[in-house]
């Protein structure tokens, strides 16, 4: 066979099949067919032929066929993911995920019963503003913040009581800066429309709030104008005798 540097790299100057002694393949360059050519770019020599490195996976106790750097298609997956061909490496604890995602310079409470800065959660929030953490995967769940920064440095939340920001920042998870109290107290806390309702002192109408004038709903504790409720009684359509009257006409 003459040398390789003499056969053009354009397989259509060249012979038409392999020059390579009982090898019909198809030129690829240089006069070689793809498989001979691709070992005399790695060897030098395009009669060389070097044995698989593996028969199978290294891996103990694994009998699957060998893909790559000695190990088959499972173990290779698992070590370019993790750097290990037998599995996973540990997963960081609940609470080594925790603190990354927790700013203890964060702002100054500006209202509240409390001092110091507030522990500002730098991750996902939910859309009335409380930090969203995940301790383990389990869908349909999505933890509080908060809850769990209390849980962690103050033991579990009793059953039927909440957390109150006193510091009135719900993205801060600084256990000082909490407390445990009952929902209804939580509520009269807040800045709700059951609050602004409390702090009205006049209805509507402009009649005042006061004890002779008001009257206290038995089921869910609503303030009633008397002087609103006696004007609307005495409107026609409320009246006892129209309603007999179109009652007779009908």
């Amino acid at each position: 066979m003459d040398s390789i540097e003499s056969y053009p790299l354009h397989s259509k100057r060249g012979p038409k099949t392999c020059t390579m002694p009982e090898c019909e393949r198809r030129v690829c360059a240089r006069g070689l067919c793809s498989m001979h050519y691709s070992r005399w770019r790695r060897n030098g020599d395009p009669a060389v032929f070097l044995p698989k490195r593996y028969d199978g996976c290294v891996v103990d106790q694994c009998v699957a066929e060998h893909k790559s750097n000695g190990y088959c298609a499972k173990h290779f997956s698992a070590w370019r993911r993790h750097g290990d061909p037998k599995g996973k490496t540990a997963r960081a604890s609940a609470e080594e995920r925790f603190w990354p995602k927790v700013n203890k310079a964060g702002p100054m409470p500006a209202q509240g019963r409390v001092t110091g800065l507030c522990w500002q959660w730098a991750a996902g929030t939910a859309a009335n503003g409380y930090g969203i953490f995940h301790p383990a995967k389990a869908k349909g769940i999505s933890p509080l913040a908060h809850r769990y920064s209390w849980e962690l440095h103050r033991g579990p939340i009793p059953d039927g009581l909440v957390i109150d920001h006193l510091c009135r920042n719900r993205a801060c998870v600084n256990p000082d800066h909490m407390e445990v109290v009952t929902l209804a107290e939580n509520t009269r806390r807040g800045f709700g429309i059951s609050t602004w309702n409390r702090l009205k002192t006049h209805c509507p109408a402009g009649h005042p709030y006061s004890a002779e004038n008001t009257y206290i709903h038995p089921r869910n504790n609503g303030r009633i104008c008397r002087t609103c409720a006696r004007e609307r009684d005495r409107q026609p359509h409320r009246l006892i005798s129209n309603r007999r009257k179109k009652k007779a006409e009908a």
